[in-house]
């Protein structure tokens, strides 16, 4: 009997394009008046057959993907749901003293130097934590792993950006917002990213590495036990 031989392509489905989800999530999660449809066509065509870029479907299927007023009300000019991981983290400073200080100044330090780390440049015009640059920083610095020995995709995915997304979810559910359906498309990527990750270096602080106990290097011993001879 012959042997039928098999492409990978036709025994598996591709995995899916990481970069083209987290591309087509960061154009999305902007004003509708701003988008760039040609990249985000682009993008979901590389999704295409992929559970994630069906729930990327879904959401454009909604009216309220595309109605510019209901994105301003509900995500820009002093928003009931603010697109900043931060403002889901932290607690607002009462002073402009506290503000300096806060940890949410810190977190937004740590992100804007992961960026810079790996070449990304945010200008002037939005705030290291705004959800559509973080998830544009995501797909870019998939292109640069030779910049990330010490696993700062890592660190940024676990410790600045999964944290936030349940209290986002929370109050895009609060207002029916159809933007949920694309912050859940943001989590099955973020799972995914992950995955792949799991083998990577895992980025500690110098404070935490210091608390972790070294093997202290030894002489090598002499084994004499096959020989007959005693430790004297």
């Amino acid at each position: 009997m012959d042997q039928q031989h098999q492409s990978p392509s036709q025994t598996a489905p591709a995995a899916w394009n990481l970069a083209a989800a987290y591309r087509a999530i960061a154009e999305l999660l902007l004003n509708p008046e701003f988008r760039d449809g040609e990249r985000v066509a682009l993008d979901l065509a590389r999704l295409q057959g992929s559970a994630l870029g069906e729930h990327i479907e879904q959401f454009l299927e909604s009216p309220g993907a595309h109605d510019i007023g209901e994105y301003t009300q509900t995500l820009e000019l002093a928003p009931p749901v603010p697109l900043y991981f931060g403002a889901y983290m932290y607690e607002e400073p009462s002073s402009c003293r506290g503000a300096g200080a806060s940890g949410r100044n810190t977190f937004m330090i740590e992100i804007a130097a992961i960026y810079e780390h790996f070449g990304f440049s945010l200008g002037d015009s939005e705030l290291p934590d705004f959800v559509p640059v973080v998830v544009e920083f995501l797909a870019v610095s998939l292109g640069f792993p030779e910049r990330d020995g010490i696993g700062l995709r890592r660190r940024l995915v676990e410790k600045y950006v999964q944290p936030g997304l349940p209290a986002l979810r929370k109050a895009l559910k609060k207002y029916e917002s159809v933007y949920d359906l694309l912050i859940e498309a943001l989590e099955m990527a973020l799972n995914e990213d992950l995955e792949r990750m799991a083998d990577d270096p895992i980025w500690l602080a110098p404070d935490v590495k210091s608390t972790i106990p070294q093997r202290v290097a030894t002489s090598p011993s002499l084994d004499v036990s096959s020989h007959g001879g005693q430790h004297p």
